[in-house]
């Protein structure tokens, strides 16, 4: 067992529970809120777990992505980004926080099989926790960076001018500073430009609960899964 899901399961258990509640049923979910066939999310999953692309992912980072890891390989977090990028199919994603470029990275590669879309990327390095071994993004294939737009600095000034230049948004995955007001305040500024049928993403929506208070205060339909919370735009 992973040693942060270890701590996890000593000082609070009944997350512990609740994690292993929401790995019964995140695939479940998946689909529920994309609207399509359960079926559908586990050809994915399998699609993912049998390329060379995790293969080499796990090998460069040394990591399994067992169910018992809390990391971004764990299958309700980059994974299940894959999942729903492979089943949107969009042809804008913007992300919020990149750091070793593990979201970014399955984003990418989702798109890549698609045929289809781009990544917009804002991050602001070096700040407290943030872990980077390299350069922001360092874990992305150099075959999928054609897809990828980066901009380094603030997303509470680089976000309102990305969204002012792309004009829409399918897909808005928020990965950066996970302060109430943060969230809020990139929830807010996407919401305009997300059109019917498309999606509004977090991670780390445990820290709080500004996704749950965002996605009830729009009255649109929402789960969550672990530290991943799905909102879809009526």
């Amino acid at each position: 067992m992973n040693i942060n899901t270890l701590k996890t399961a000593m000082i609070s258990p009944h997350k512990l529970v609740n994690y292993f509640k929401a790995l019964l049923v995140y695939r479940n979910q998946i689909s529920d809120i994309l609207e399509v066939n359960t079926t559908k999310v586990n050809k994915l999953y399998q699609e993912l777990y049998s390329s060379d692309f995790l293969r080499e992912l796990r090998s460069q980072t040394g990591k399994s992505g067992s169910v018992l890891d809390s990391g971004m390989l764990n299958p309700m977090r980059a994974p299940a980004l894959y999942v729903i990028c492979r089943l949107v199919k969009p042809d804008v994603v913007v992300e919020t926080g990149v750091a070793n470029g593990f979201s970014s990275s399955f984003i990418l590669n989702a798109l890549e099989i698609n045929g289809r879309g781009d990544l917009y990327s804002i991050d602001l390095p070096n700040q407290p926790g943030q872990e980077i071994e390299e350069e922001v993004g360092w874990l992305i294939p150099d075959n999928l960076k054609h897809r990828w737009h980066l901009t380094i600095g603030s997303s509470q000034q680089e976000l309102p001018l990305l969204l002012q230049n792309l004009k829409k948004v399918d897909i808005f995955f928020h990965d950066s500073d996970h302060s109430y007001d943060h969230m809020m305040m990139e929830f807010t500024a996407v919401w305009k430009y997300l059109q019917p049928g498309s999606y509004l993403l977090a991670d780390d929506i445990t820290d709080n609960d500004a996704f749950r208070d965002f996605a009830e205060e729009k009255n649109t339909a929402w789960c969550t899964f672990f530290k991943t919370g799905v909102a879809r735009i009526p």
